[in-house]
């Protein structure tokens, strides 16, 4: 019972090892546009710490895209939670389990020690996730930025054509090879080390509209829409 158990674990890792191949080869067929080039090369590629925020919808592409700065996402301890940080970690990123409804606070601490370390170090998961509601954001990566006193970056991508998984519920968006794709920054944020409460809900507020903002103009940028 255990090899069975054992041998289809092993197989499962295959799985996740020949998709990771097959996707870098994938995405690297893009024809990929920067919006904010200038938060870029200073924020992701630069020597400085960042919390990056995106929606659940693009996280595919984005870890793919931002796999060279070797980040510490979040991900849900649910099976595809397990896919994708099994994915991630193929490309370098450094995965770390949990979400607001389980294994969060533990997973947030983590990131914190991370983040505490020397420069560069980035930091990232979907606002949205692990279940939504869609394109609501949650608090977690906001009390991320503020107790590391580092700037939260919102980030957005979008593609055309791309393929939508429509049973998902975050209808997961991966571009087709060789396709448009746009990945938009938005000006970094600054969280006040004092905020708390209302003041907190406000400002958790004001980045999830800046992120669906954000997600409006890649959409129109690329021409995607989502059917």
């Amino acid at each position: 019972m255990l090899k069975s158990f054992d041998a289809r674990k092993s197989g499962h890792r295959l799985l996740i090892d020949i998709a990771a191949g097959i996707l870098h080869v994938w995405f690297s067929t893009c024809r990929i546009k920067i919006i904010g080039k200038d938060i870029h090369h200073r924020y992701v590629c630069g020597k400085v710490k960042i919390v990056g925020a995106t929606w659940h919808r693009g996280a595919i592409f984005l870890v793919w895209f931002f796999r060279k700065a070797h980040p510490m996402i979040m991900f849900s301890r649910s099976r595809d939670g397990e896919m994708m940080a099994r994915f991630a970690e193929k490309l370098g990123v450094i995965p770390v389990r949990g979400s607001s409804s389980r294994g969060g606070r533990e997973a947030l601490q983590g990131m914190l020690s991370f983040l505490a370390g020397p420069a560069p170090r980035k930091a990232a998961t979907v606002l949205d996730g692990p279940r939504g509601p869609r394109f609501m954001a949650k608090k977690g990566m906001i009390v991320l930025a503020k107790k590391a006193g580092v700037p939260l970056i919102p980030v957005m991508v979008s593609a055309c054509p791309a393929i939508t998984l429509k049973k998902t519920w975050d209808k997961t968006m991966i571009p087709f090879p060789f396709s448009r794709v746009t990945v938009i920054y938005g000006e970094p944020w600054n969280i006040p080390g004092e905020l708390t409460g209302e003041d907190l809900e406000s400002w958790r507020l004001g980045v999830e509209s800046v992120l669906n903002e954000m997600m409006r103009r890649a959409d129109d940028d690329t021409g995607y829409r989502e059917t």
